[in-house]
């Protein structure tokens, strides 16, 4: 029963029978009413002829004088002539009477005949009662105010005495022309009753015929034109996702409905073909993704082998302890750490964060990793490594990426370790017996931004039990599933969780704490970590410790720069400790770029939104260098400002160059390939991009050009 209700010709048939119904009960109800209409104008037609032929035989000047007793010979007369038209015309009873006219609340019967079918009591002369209802009383007020000559009353709902009956009523006028009486004929409406019900009858009768007539030619006609295609189209339907194999034969070669049935097997027969030449494509990508996971593989196992992965990786040598790890986002990353004796009482160190992930990133990551290690060969101080690489990488680097580097070189027998940081993670260090602490030193361009970059290199005494943990920004920068980063407090706090344990201990405690925060959320960024625990030489180890000249460098604010500077290029002296004023020449652009920087690091400000403003900085001031001033030269201010709630850095641009808006410049179409686009605008449009906002006005023969970051 349930599989038929759910079935097409279920649901169609018993829809269309029961519209046929709605459609049936409606017209039988108009019909109803017309036919009821029709019979009951013929009824009330016939009952005023009789009312009509009855008056004829009264004098009304005469009824009080029937209530009195008075002229019985014609009293009896009349009601025998009443007697004989109830006969004739049907009529159950035919009356006089005279209602109260005060109030019309009682009636008095005069005269009363009745057809000798019937058998109900008949009320004598003079006899008194109540009247009926409103409905006759207010008949009674309009037959005898004379609004009215005739009036007609249906009574044919609820419990009636008599029965369903109509009652005609005409008024008596006496010679005086006042109405005496009122005549009343009340027929029963037997006949009007048995054709009503012989109607509904008929209409019942009509309405199963008529349904099941639809019942079968419609089950004749969706077996026909639906169900047997649809049918068709299930099994075939069915038979293609079992064996995914195209039928030799068309469903169209059979269903040539040009209906929506028609259209089903044409997009049955479409899908097929699309679905067979789909997976024949699935299995040619399938195999080239195969080619490429095992391509990929082999990448990842090439890049693991060119990171230093054996560990105690110098276990004769007490000196110290060391450990590493990178763990890629994608199958090959783009960070990288690296470590090797220089010579036996040099370590070199480093750690560094690509711009890219993926197959890109791990060939940025290569080139750069091969240039540091072969450089730092040669002899060079941290600082001279990262310039030589950075102009190195710069020259052909047409993808325009980069990376950051920190760099360190650890003189073993004393613990002095000299390094230069390109733009990357502060360093965490721990003294002996201390806890992890951020050591905030200087920082230089990335690498591979910009030729020609100068970096600063710092030195620190490593005391024995002093710990030095290195990190890429995935680490802070780790995000759980509601958005929120793992930072570097959480990173302190996980390092502090394990102070001093050795360093392969260190960093697990790191990456179990990151696990714990991100949970279920994807790995956003590649996570590279390398932590170095110095234990010193044995005397002079302890000759360290006791020398406390050796340590005055170890505080964590050791290689910021002051809070005054010098100007630049001008000689001038800056009007505040957060604005200066120098020549618009290129050659001054790095002493704006360490100007900003030194602000940026005593706020706090993360790496990436650092280096984005450094970005920003090299493409505004290189504008105002190259174009301001035209062939002349001329000043330019640079001011830093803070905001808080949103914490951000307002740096505004200043000079009396010709008025130019960068605002209005065209962005350049980033669709088209590099070499297909006009000379010019990206850099601006990198600007607008990178920054919250940016703002231009022109005044008192000023360019006033202002960047906000929030950082």
């Amino acid at each position: 029963m349930r599989k038929l209700r759910s079935s097409i010709v279920f649901k169609s048939i018993s829809g269309i029978v029961i519209l046929l119904l709605v459609f049936t009960v409606i017209v039988s109800v108009i019909g109803y009413l017309e036919f009821t209409d029709a019979l009951m104008e013929q009824y009330a037609e016939g009952t005023f002829y009789t009312a009509d032929t009855a008056a004829l035989n009264v004098n009304a000047d005469h009824l009080q004088s029937y209530l009195e007793g008075g002229d019985q010979e014609e009293y009896e007369k009349i009601r025998n002539e009443f007697e004989r038209l109830c006969e004739a015309q049907e009529a159950t009873f035919i009356y006089v009477i005279c209602p109260d006219q005060t109030d019309y609340n009682h009636i008095t019967f005069v005269i009363s005949a009745m057809n000798n079918r019937y058998s109900y009591d008949l009320y004598e002369c003079g006899y008194v009662r109540e009247t009926t209802n409103d409905e006759y009383r207010n008949v009674y007020r309009l037959l005898c105010e004379k609004d009215s000559d005739y009036a007609y009353v249906v009574r044919d709902r609820g419990y009636i005495e008599t029965g369903a009956h109509i009652t005609a009523l005409i008024s008596l006028v006496g010679s005086d022309q006042e109405v005496k009486g009122i005549l009343c004929v009340q027929r029963q409406m037997d006949i009007l009753t048995d054709l009503r019900q012989a109607y509904l009858k008929k209409v019942a009768i009509a309405m199963i015929l008529i349904a099941l007539l639809v019942i079968m030619g419609q089950t004749v006609y969706i077996h026909r034109v639906l169900l047997d295609p649809l049918q068709r189209i299930i099994r075939e339907a069915a038979r293609f996702s079992t064996e995914n194999v195209k039928s030799q034969k068309k469903l169209t070669d059979h269903i040539r409905n040009r209906d929506e049935i028609g259209e089903l097997a044409r997009s049955i027969d479409d899908m097929e073909d699309q679905i067979t030449g789909y997976i024949s494509d699935i299995a040619r990508i399938a195999a080239k993704e195969e080619k490429t996971r095992t391509e990929l593989s082999l990448a990842a196992r090439i890049q693991a082998s060119m990171l230093p992965d054996v560990f105690p990786p110098f276990p004769e040598r007490k000196e110290f302890e060391l450990f590493a790890s990178m763990d890629p986002a994608k199958e090959v990353g783009g960070d990288f750490y690296d470590f090797f004796l220089i010579d036996s009482d040099h370590l070199y160190l480093a750690i560094a964060d690509v711009s890219g992930k993926g197959i890109p990133g791990a060939l940025f990551m290569t080139i750069s990793m091969l240039a540091l290690s072969q450089i730092i060969r040669e002899g060079k101080s941290p600082a001279e490594v990262l310039e030589a690489a950075n102009n190195a990488i710069c020259l052909n680097n047409r993808e325009e990426m980069f990376v950051t580097v920190w760099l360190g070189i650890l003189e073993i027998s004393t613990g002095k370790l000299t390094a230069a940081n390109a733009g990357h993670e502060y360093p965490a260090l721990r003294k002996p017996d201390g806890r992890f602490e951020l050591f905030k030193d200087p920082h230089g361009f990335v690498v591979g931004g910009m030729e020609d970059m100068k970096y600063k290199e710092y030195e620190l005494q490593l005391l024995p039990g002093s710990q030095l943990f290195l990190y890429t920004d995935g680490v802070p920068e780790a995000t759980d599933s509601s958005e929120r980063q793992f930072g570097t407090q959480r990173m302190l706090t996980a390092l502090n969780g394990h102070c001093g344990e050795h360093p392969e201990e260190i960093i697990g405690g790191v990456y179990a704490a990151v696990d714990s925060f991100v949970g279920q959320a994807e790995q956003f960024d590649d996570m590279t970590m390398l932590c170095i625990q110095y234990n010193g030489c044995g005397d002079s180890a302890q000759s360290l410790i006791n020398d406390t000249d050796n340590i005055a460098g170890y505080d964590c604010g050791a290689g910021m720069d002051g809070s005054t500077r010098s100007t630049g290029g001008t000689g001038e002296e800056e009007k505040s400790v957060n604005e200066m004023t120098l020549q618009a020449t290129l050659d001054n652009l790095p002493e704006v770029t360490a100007f900003i920087d030194s602000q940026l690091e005593e706020l706090d400000c993360p790496m990436k939104a650092q280096f984005q403003i450094d970005v920003a900085i090299d493409e505004l001031f290189t504008n105002i260098a190259t174009y301001a001033y035209g062939d002349s030269t001329g000043n330019v201010t640079v001011r830093l400002d803070t905001q808080e709630d949103p914490r951000a850095v307002l740096i505004t641009f200043i000079d009396n160059g010709v008025p130019y808006n960068p605002l209005e410049q065209e962005e350049p179409d980033i669709t088209l390939a590099a070499e297909d686009r006009p000379i010019g605008g990206l850099g601006i449009f990198v600007v607008k991009k990178t920054m919250d906002d940016m703002s231009y006005d022109y005044k008192d023969g000023q360019n006033i050009l202002r960047i906000k970051k929030k950082i």
